[in-house]
């Protein structure tokens, strides 16, 4: 995410072109992902007062997807031409994105969590009551708001190498850039095994394939977590690298992974806006009746 402006002077020709296909992507981004969270907001919402977990969890889902689609239009005009705002503006909207990266990831672990507690030990799920449920909500967003304060920090207003103004993370030395690629990394790792973890219980445990074909809901909560991953391993794998280049002092390498970064970036945002698609997918899922039932 720190690299989405980077561009390199001596590769005008290719950066342009990446940038101009990078901002096309973002900017399909921002007309389907806006609308389509705000529509399955409004849906939504209509559930809070039955105390459905689920659904909660996927509003506090389609927020965060929706803090960081609304900053798009301006990174789409720092993508084509340069950062043309103030400090606040980086620092606010930098923040915004972090901020929804970890909630997205705590997401996909309460989403996990709730959906092995509730089918195999049903009656541990109900002794938490509603007002565990809002403990859980509540710590899912402070936390967030938390981790995601290293970029009021880091974000800052600097000149690429192209010579444009550009908002970007801006580390003072090569330390501080490994370690906080390398936590990001490892909140990753963590909570797809975290994940990944419960739902090899969660199979083991009701030892039946068809289960997650049939429950509506399961269904629904494994596609979004799924396409979460899938869409932000690429961002991951070029962290690794810039750490690696980092470590071993291969510019070149460094500058090349940071040309292609903005595509990487662009599959974060496409995972924002992608959601919405999946719940109109299982729309039965949503269904007042099957929602109220299945998630108390």
């Amino acid at each position: 995410m720190q690299h989405l402006n980077s561009s390199n002077s001596s590769l005008t020709a290719t950066v342009s072109t990446v940038n101009l296909i990078t901002s096309s992507m973002l900017a399909v981004c921002f007309i389907l992902g806006v609308t389509g969270n705000i529509a399955v907001m409004v849906r939504l919402s209509g559930w809070l007062k039955r105390g459905s977990f689920t659904p909660r969890l996927m509003l506090s889902l389609a927020i965060s997807d929706l803090f960081t689609l609304i900053s798009l239009p301006v990174w789409i005009w720092a993508v084509l031409h340069e950062w043309v705002f103030d400090l606040v503006v980086c620092n606010l909207l930098s923040y915004m994105i972090y901020l929804s990266f970890y909630c997205s990831v705590l997401c996909m672990i309460l989403m996990s969590m709730q959906r092995y507690i509730q089918v195999l030990h049903p009656e541990k799920w109900k002794k938490l009551g509603r007002k565990g449920k809002k403990i859980l909500l509540s710590g899912m967003w402070m936390l967030s708001a938390v981790l995601s304060c290293y970029a009021l920090i880091l974000s800052n207003i600097s000149l690429d190498r192209g010579g444009r103004l550009q908002c970007t993370l801006r580390y003072r030395n090569k330390a501080e850039r490994v370690l906080t690629l390398f936590w990001e990394i490892i909140i990753f790792v963590a909570s797809f095994t975290i994940v990944s973890y419960f739902y090899f219980q969660l199979y083991r445990g009701v030892n039946n394939s068809a289960f997650f074909s049939s429950n509506s809901l399961t269904k629904l909560v494994t596609r979004i977590v799924v396409c979460f991953f899938i869409l932000w391993i690429p961002n991951q794998i070029s962290d690794i690298v810039i750490i690696f280049a980092a470590l071993t002092g291969n510019d070149g390498l460094l500058i090349s992974v940071v040309s292609v970064e903005n595509v990487t970036t662009s599959l974060v945002f496409i995972n924002s806006c992608l959601n919405p698609f999946l719940y109109a997918f299982s729309a039965r899922a949503l269904q007042p009746g099957t929602a109220g039932t299945d998630d108390h």
